[in-house]
């Protein structure tokens, strides 16, 4: 499909209107299955979008990650039956939109990408997420917990969507990101970004920057870790943590997961399940005949930590936390990374 003319409709950004996005949303709506960040009982939390009435954009970060999308809390593989065999349910297929997602939610993805279609590929995520548009928002209002920017992870988007949007006060900025951006584009037959836009993208961040508290020096953070596996703040840490298991519930590069055969009373039917773990339970390290290489909650907290921060790194070539602060806010103990990062270099 060819460009319109590139001094009249956009080809890589446009500027929009209350109606332009409104309109956006509902073309994307009529296309696609569109998630986004909607109010639910008090709280953000991403969920089915038809217009723009349903979305809630000016938002600090949703409840859970939009990790949910590619392998869900608990997600049924197949079902099988004594007589019909092995039943697949889910449609893979399906066209999806990811839409006003945060720059530390991205870029969350781009590290489960890392994950899931390496070395070792899962082929449900992989074809999840070819399905899937990214619609990118760039953050203006950082919360008390975020500390994305020690990451290089927001508050602005460089990479890994399809569309970006920058709310500019009166308007926003539209960018694509990639060949399916700038179709889309052209669909909607906005008129092209003046360079005043993107003057005000650059304050938007700055200002947005500025109002980031939280820090974590990420200088040689593996190396200086791993020389400090028996510092006292691991053993403060220990009285501290409940072991509940929230912040990686809430944490969207966590990827841990079990897998479990569940059967009717009448042995005929059942299904496969994965179902999200985490590392800082109690069972999560138990094998068989009851023993357990991580007892200590010392040690629980210890491999969450440094997995993020110096196993991931190893691994997959990035620190593996994008510093959201969901974390923090999900905590009843409010355990902070950055705190713990801090005392540990001695800043």
């Amino acid at each position: 499909m060819a460009l319109a003319e590139p001094l009249v409709y956009a080809a890589r950004a446009a500027t929009l209107g209350g109606k332009d996005l409104a309109f956006l949303v509902s073309q994307l709506a009529g296309k696609y299955q569109v998630f986004g960040p909607t109010r639910k009982d008090g709280e953000i939390a991403l969920g089915p979008v038809q217009s723009l009435e349903d979305l809630e954009l000016d938002y600090v970060t949703t409840l859970l990650p939009p990790k949910k999308y590619f392998y869900a809390p608990f997600d049924t593989i197949f079902s099988f039956h004594r007589e019909g065999g092995v039943i697949h349910e889910e449609n893979l297929e399906e066209r999806r939109v990811l839409f006003g997602l945060h720059p530390c939610d991205v870029n969350a993805l781009l590290l489960l990408d890392r994950v899931f279609t390496g070395q070792y590929e899962d082929d449900r995520y992989k074809r999840k997420r070819e399905n899937t548009l990214i619609v990118g928002l760039n953050c203006n209002k950082p919360g008390e917990n975020c500390f994305c920017s020690s990451f290089g992870t927001g508050p602005d988007l460089r990479r890994g969507y399809d569309l970006l949007l920058t709310n500019l006060g009166d308007r926003y900025l539209l960018e694509a990101g990639s060949g399916a951006g700038e179709e889309l584009l052209h669909e909607l037959r906005l008129k092209k970004a003046e360079p005043q836009a993107f003057l005000a993208k650059e304050n938007v961040t700055r200002l947005a920057k500025g109002a980031i508290k939280k820090k974590i020096n990420t200088d040689n953070l593996p190396k200086i870790l791993n020389q400090n596996f028996g510092h006292g703040k691991w053993a403060e840490l220990k009285e501290e943590c409940l072991a509940c298991g929230a912040c990686t519930i809430v944490c969207p590069t966590c990827y841990c997961f079990n897998v479990f055969d569940k059967l009717d009373l009448t042995l005929k039917h059942g299904e496969r399940q994965i179902v999200w773990d985490s590392c800082v339970l109690l069972e999560f390290g138990e094998v068989a005949m009851g023993g357990n290489f991580r007892r200590t909650r010392a040690a629980r907290i210890k491999q969450r930590i440094y997995h993020k921060l110096s196993y991931f790194e190893t691994q997959y070539g990035a620190l593996g936390c994008v510093g959201c602060g969901r974390c923090v806010t999900a905590c009843i103990k409010k355990i902070d990374p950055t705190a713990i990062v801090n005392a540990i270099r001695g800043e």
